[in-house]
């Protein structure tokens, strides 16, 4: 006999309809609570992950601030000299001018940037100093 039928229920179909109501509810509970955790775990991940970001763009930009801050004012050091160089006609001068500006330009700060990025994925790494 089926719990739909129109004839009238006996305790036992009605104890067994309300457990059944119980159990559901209860499933429905825990799947709730666990879809919950799971949406609560990818947030912290999520937020742990644009953090980790963050940080990155932050060494990145400090990096390359200083790089190239350095090489500026070593770009201007040496253009300098290299005046002064033509000036006084001071060809040992000119010579190592040239020499340290073609030295300068030929390193390339990027070329640190990719140790940067693999101390950042780098788990033994602890602290990256610029």
């Amino acid at each position: 006999m089926s719990i739909f039928s129109k004839s009238k229920l006996t305790p036992q179909q009605a104890f067994e309809g309300l457990k059944m109501f119980a159990d559901v509810a209860k499933e429905n509970h825990k799947v709730t609570e666990e879809e919950s955790t799971k949406r609560q775990s990818i947030t912290a991940m999520k937020e742990f992950e644009i953090a980790k970001i963050q940080a990155q763009k932050e060494v990145l930009k400090d990096y390359f601030e200083k790089t190239f801050a350095e090489r500026r004012i070593n770009f201007d050091k040496m253009f300098e000299a290299l005046d002064k160089g033509i000036e006084s006609n001071n060809l040992e001068l000119i010579q190592f001018s040239l020499g340290s500006i073609v030295e300068i330009a030929k390193d390339s700060p990027l070329a640190q940037v990719e140790k940067l990025r693999s101390d950042f994925y780098n788990p033994e790494v602890k602290s990256i100093e610029i």
